[in-house]
Order: C-alpha cells, then sequence, then structure tokens
C-alpha cells in the first residue's frame, strides 16, 4: 500500500489488516493491510479481477470479510457490523443502488427521503428547489436536472451524481462509490474525481479503479497488490 499523498495528522477511520475474502472459485480479494483517515478521498486502485466491489461492500458493513480483522468507524467489524452500516453509504453499485429508468428524479428524491424519514411523517412532493437543495453540494457547478426529468434521459455521469446525492441525504461518515470506470468519458471522470474530493469535507469517500487517479490533493491512492491465490 502506497499512500501517494504523504504526511500524517486525521483521525484513523477505517483500519484493516491481512483482510481476505475466498468464495467457492478462489480468492475474492486480499489479504489486503491499509488506514484510511477521516475526510479522506481514498481511490483503491487494483488490477482487473481482484474484488473491488467486494472490497467496498465490506468496509462499508455490507460483505462479511473471510479473514484478517477491519476497525471501523471505531467498532470492530463484522462484530458491529449492524451498527457500523448505519452510519455508511453506498453509490454508483449496479446490483444494489441501481435506480428504474421510469422514474423521474423526483420520484427518486421523494423514495430515498422516505426511506430516511419516521414512518409516520408524510413526505411531500419534491420540486426543484429540493432537488438543487439535495443534489447542489454534489453536482458543484454542473446543470442539476428538472425535478420532473425522467432518469432514462439521464447521462452516465448525472446518474451517478444523482445517486450519490441520493446517498449523501443520509449524511454518511463513510461514503462509497463503485468502480470510476463507469464514467466512459475520461473528462467527466476527471470532474467525478473533482466532486468526490469536494465532499470530504462532510465525508469520507471511498472508490475503485483500475487506472491511476489524476494527482490531486485529497485523492490518497492505495495501490492493492493483486490477491495471493
Amino acid at each position: 500500500m502506497d499512500d501517494a499523498r504523504g504526511g500524517t495528522t486525521a483521525e484513523t477511520i477505517i483500519s484493516v489488516t491481512e483482510l481476505s475474502l475466498r468464495g467457492e472459485r478462489g480468492t475474492v480479494y486480499g489479504p489486503h493491510t491499509f488506514d484510511i483517515e477521516d475526510g479522506e478521498l481514498a481511490v483503491l486502485q487494483s488490477p482487473p479481477g481482484t474484488g473491488r466491489t467486494a472490497l467496498l461492500l465490506t468496509l462499508t458493513a455490507r460483505m462479511r470479510p473471510g479473514s484478517g480483522s477491519a476497525t471501523i468507524l471505531g467498532m470492530p467489524y463484522p462484530k458491529r457490523g449492524h451498527r457500523i452500516r448505519k452510519h455508511t453509504a453506498i453509490a454508483g453499485f449496479s446490483t444494489s443502488d441501481d435506480l428504474d429508468d421510469s422514474l423521474t428524479v423526483r420520484d427518486a428524491l421523494r423514495e430515498r427521503a422516505t426511506w430516511n424519514s419516521p414512518w409516520y411523517r408524510p413526505m411531500g412532493r419534491p420540486g426543484d428547489d429540493e432537488v438543487e437543495e439535495a443534489c447542489g453540494p454534489v453536482f458543484g457547478e454542473r446543470p442539476i436536472p428538472a425535478a420532473k426529468t425522467v432518469l432514462w434521459d439521464l447521462s452516465q455521469l448525472d446518474r451517478l451524481l444523482l445517486q450519490i446525492s441520493l446517498s449523501m441525504m443520509s449524511s454518511p461518515r463513510i461514503l462509497a462509490v463503485d468502480d470510476l470506470a463507469q464514467i466512459e468519458d475520461s473528462i467527466e471522470r476527471g470532474f467525478l474525481v473533482e466532486r468526490l474530493a469536494a465532499l470530504t469535507e462532510r465525508t469520507t469517500v471511498l472508490t475503485t479503479s483500475v487506472d491511476p487517479v489524476a494527482d490531486h490533493p485529497a485523492v490518497l491512492r492505495l495501490e492493492l497488490a493483486a490477491s495471493r491465490h
């Protein structure tokens, strides 16, 4: 593991030692040993087929590791998995975080707000102002879709930024965003990294990449070796 930023200071929010997972076909990921500090954008970089998505799901308490140890938000995982999961969120995971194309931005926002609210609190119908409030910190200077926009009409980047905006509505301590390569255009991928870096003022952000990420002062690059079978 290489810390490309160097330096030290903040509180360690994730610490893993020899963390690994094996499946029926062999090693899924690991063993890995690294620390991530609070308020960082950690890019887990490793070759294809090294279980990057599974590792992110483990670090957000959604998948149990096979061996090794992990401390997340000061709590041991998986022993305190339920408590850890309450303070984490994911975005851009096709198997568990995808959105129905037929929904509008308004529908998606209302659905997520309903999940995050007590059952007895009725949810109104979000308009453009509510969409802008939820999406503004994530979209930055990029135009925010109107409330009535159908998700099918969103670009790759806007759809992912919306997913991130929805995940941030729960004010997570840790946000995991799946593979940066899902944004095919390199310029838009660079913009995504900039926006994820901006979010570190509010949360710790984890993401993954096969290719090296351009230098950025907010990025911690963790180069994970290929799994040992």
